[in-house]
């Protein structure tokens, strides 16, 4: 855990931090699973309704603070599976998932427990008990002098507070006043706002720093840059920008996957269509306006049907209708390299082929106007002219 680098926001190892490192080194990932599951060999499993509470209270500490929280951790769909926060109101078997967790004055996690939908009041308790009693190793079993439980658990407080008032003195508890919870907010959104800056900056400079190397060639630098630039907007969206800085960050990504999916296309050791596909998917879901980068890696992984589709949806965009390079792709794949047909009658057979009987192509192509509507009309004029 100390090879994890340091927030460059923060200054901390923040839980991010922690995910973030797993997943790019995987082998210190299974590395940390084994040490954890030999330090927790042989530990016993906590009965927390027969745990013995009262026996922690020589382990107060005069003025510790203990707080337990509950924040909102985005969606799932009925399978169980993180949703894009942006589809959860239009997708169905849609639920929140919610985080209860615990914090010491030294900024250790205590317990971290999510739940699918809010939390009733015996998760609550759980989770306060085994902040006590099981907390996430390597923290021992102890007690706070003072534990400050969120305003928005309040009202699970009926079942609560037997147990917490039973606990030993100096041990103090209650819920944070609406002034607290407020003062927090306020402080959370000063960081956030910072936080937003910081990271877009970081982001901005990542990303830039990707283009160079890819204007050099070198694909590996670039791939690292981007893959930065990603891991830094991420961080900013955690932050709740504001929908300005959010609309600027959400572009921001869908450039960098697109960019990053160009330099798993260029060619040479390390060229990767798949991976460029995937970026270009990814592209188009953050941001429809970037259709092109899937487009392009549909089309040298020779899936035409992909690479088709996803230049229609970017030609149905008012902001791409009159892409020419898009049109003239169309156009290349859809005549199979040989561009509209020359005789006038060929033409309207052709046209009445790919706009009516052909379903497929007629629904791939219904609703695109713009340079592809002028292209198709100028054909018309020469024989018009006639």
């Amino acid at each position: 855990m100390a090879k994890i680098p340091r927030n460059p926001v923060t200054g901390r190892v923040d839980l991010p931090d922690i995910v973030k490192y797993m997943e790019q080194n995987p082998s210190a990932m299974a590395e940390f699973m084994s040490d954890y599951d030999k330090s927790g060999a042989g530990i016993p499993k906590v009965d927390l309704t027969t745990y013995d509470y009262n026996a922690l209270a020589s382990t107060i500490v005069h003025e510790s603070l203990w707080v337990i929280q509950l924040e909102s951790m985005g969606f799932v769909d009925k399978n169980g599976s993180p949703i894009d926060p942006h589809k959860a109101h239009s997708s169905s078997g849609v639920q929140p998932t919610f985080m209860i967790y615990c914090y010491d004055d030294k900024g250790k996690y205590r317990v971290m427990d999510e739940t699918v939908g809010l939390p009733n009041s015996k998760t609550v308790l759980e989770s306060i008990q085994r902040a006590i009693a099981e907390p996430i190793l390597p923290l021992k079993p102890c007690l706070p002098w003072l534990l400050l439980v969120s305003v928005k658990l309040q009202q699970h407080g009926a079942v609560l507070k037997p147990f917490l008032d039973s606990l030993p003195a100096p041990l103090n508890w209650r819920f944070e006043t609406p002034e607290e919870a407020e003062g927090v907010l306020e402080g959370v959104h000063t960081l956030n706002e910072q936080g937003v800056r910081e990271f877009m900056a970081l982001a901005v400079k990542a990303k830039t720093t990707g283009n160079q190397a890819f204007t050099k060639k070198d694909r590996k630098a670039a791939l690292d840059a981007y893959g930065e630039a990603l891991g830094h907007i991420i961080e900013l969206l955690s932050q709740k920008p504001d929908p300005d800085d959010e609309a600027k960050a959400v572009r921001l990504r869908a450039i960098c996957y697109a960019n990053r999916a160009a330099t798993y296309l260029m060619p040479g050791e390390g060229s990767d269509f798949k991976k460029a596909l995937q970026d270009g998917k990814a592209s188009e879901e953050v941001d429809p306006s970037y259709s092109k980068a899937q487009a392009t890696a549909s089309d040298m992984l020779g899936n035409t049907d992909g690479a088709l589709d996803a230049i229609a949806r970017a030609l149905r965009r008012k902001d791409l209708e009159n892409d020419v390079g898009l049109v003239d792709r169309l156009v290349e794949l859809i005549t199979g390299g040989k561009g509209f047909p020359k005789d006038e009658a060929d033409f309207k057979n052709w046209m009445l082929d790919v706009l009516i009987n052909d379903r497929k192509s007629s629904e791939r192509l219904s609703g695109i106007k713009g340079e592809w509507s002028r292209r198709c009309d100028a054909q018309f004029a020469k024989w018009n002219k006639k």
